[in-house]
């Protein structure tokens, strides 16, 4: 089965070049690096050892910088190449890992053995991670066959995932094999890759719960008080296609009830275009984070259209929601607003994050709503109650489960593979 998965993407890969060219006339690609996609670096390798961490967009990355912390604490010298499939998250990352000594990042190369052998060749690391659900065959083989160390990390197998991967159950097993350990983040997603073998699968703590607050601009952050003072504040973070529509929705239900700024965060910043058009379509008083108009008390909705400020803005917010959830994309991070105190608010779809949801849930410090009217129920009800709201965020500030930066040490061994592994 792995034969002929490689002949096929041997066979595809010029469309595939064609694909990764095309995809830089939309901004999902930067030209300049899209070279990165087929092996070819566009930075040098450092001397010394290397540990790769592969992660595939914001989520994954933020966990992957947990990591490379970490790392460069117990090992200061040692170089980490971080590789990212997205844009958006290179964006992120790149700033952040500009002040890590000996820290480079590169996009992914695409799981063409070829290209991989090629990437491999360039970087030799000797030990590598995979975040989550990360499960590329050429690649994971390759990596196999070099014995080099590889572990899945953080991982997660989502209910479609899993019943997808049960169709071709042999192949997948074997690619699962190759993995030195598989560190899962919750029993259930332990349970689902046991299904498929017997290894080396470990249950730790979720990695995002050890992640550092997201940063803040304090002149934003007092800037945009200022401007929503007197009115109560909404941030829909990450939303998708489909969900800004049913905030404006709960927006205009809201605003029967209380004075109200909603500030919505789209997940893809190609989307900004669109989100306008719904804007002026729902007749709402909008302005975009980045136009001159941005210091007006008038605005009603607005939407940021800029880079790496999520924190600053759920530090804003009464009631935080994150979407990716009230559509079946699965949901994205919700335990980053509640790190910073607030109550969080999800949709029904959250399959990449069940472990989370169920933790925070029972806490009192996530509420799933499963459209317009529900998000206005929540709202009210969680604002209505000041001692309430500051007991939840006190118990949410307090809320600690960070073993898992230990768990993953005891796993790795790093002293021992950092001096067996090869060059």
């Amino acid at each position: 089965m792995l034969s002929l998965y490689r002949v096929i993407f041997i066979i595809i890969s010029p469309i595939l070049k064609m694909f990764f060219y095309m995809r830089c006339l939309y901004k999902k690609e930067k030209f300049n690096c899209v070279c990165n996609r087929f092996g070819i670096p566009t930075v040098s390798r450092p001397k010394g050892k290397l540990i790769w961490i592969h992660a595939a967009s914001i989520g994954e990355s933020t966990s992957a910088l947990t990591l490379i912390q970490h790392i460069k604490k117990r090992f200061p010298n040692s170089n980490i190449l971080i590789t990212t499939i997205t844009v958006t998250s290179a964006n992120i990352l790149l700033p952040k890992i500009s002040l890590i000594d000996k820290c480079l990042h590169q996009f992914s190369v695409a799981d063409n053995p070829i290209w991989v052998n090629k990437f491999l060749d360039y970087w030799k690391p000797n030990i590598s991670f995979f975040v989550e659900s990360e499960i590329w065959p050429n690649t994971i083989d390759s990596l196999f066959q070099r014995k080099i160390p590889v572990f899945l990390l953080n991982a997660r197998l989502s209910t479609k995932s899993f019943n997808r991967w049960r169709i071709i159950k042999g192949f997948f097993s074997e690619t699962l094999k190759k993995f030195t350990a598989i560190l899962a983040q919750s029993k259930v997603d332990a349970e689902r890759y046991a299904f498929f073998f017997s290894g080396n699968v470990k249950i730790i703590d979720n990695l995002k719960y050890a992640n550092a607050q997201l940063p803040c601009n304090e002149d934003l952050l007092q800037m945009f008080q200022k401007i929503c003072e007197g009115r109560k504040i909404l941030v829909a973070a990450s939303t998708h296609e489909g969900e800004e529509e049913i905030i404006l929705e709960a927006h205009k239900k809201l605003r029967n009830h209380i004075k109200l700024v909603t500030i919505i965060i789209p997940r893809h910043l190609t989307r900004i275009k669109k989100n306008c058009e719904i804007f002026r379509d729902y007749q709402l008083n909008y302005s975009l984070r980045s136009a001159a108009n941005i210091s007006s008390t008038d605005v009603e909705i607005f939407c940021v259209d800029t880079f790496g400020e999520v924190g600053t803005f759920y530090r804003l917010a009464d009631i935080c929601f994150v979407g990716g959830s009230l559509v079946p994309v699965g949901g994205h991070n919700i335990f980053e607003p509640v790190a910073l105190g607030k109550p969080v608010l999800h949709g029904p779809y959250m399959d990449n994050a069940l472990e989370v949801r169920d933790f925070l849930k029972s806490k009192g410090l996530a509420f799933e709503v499963n459209g317009a009217d529900k998000i206005r129920d929540m709202f009210l009800q969680l604002t209505s109650d000041s001692q309430e709201l500051n007991r939840i965020s006190s118990l949410a500030l307090s809320l600690t489960k960070n073993n898992s930066l230990n768990q993953i040490d005891k796993i790795v061994q790093w002293p021992r593979l950092m001096e067996e592994s090869t060059q």
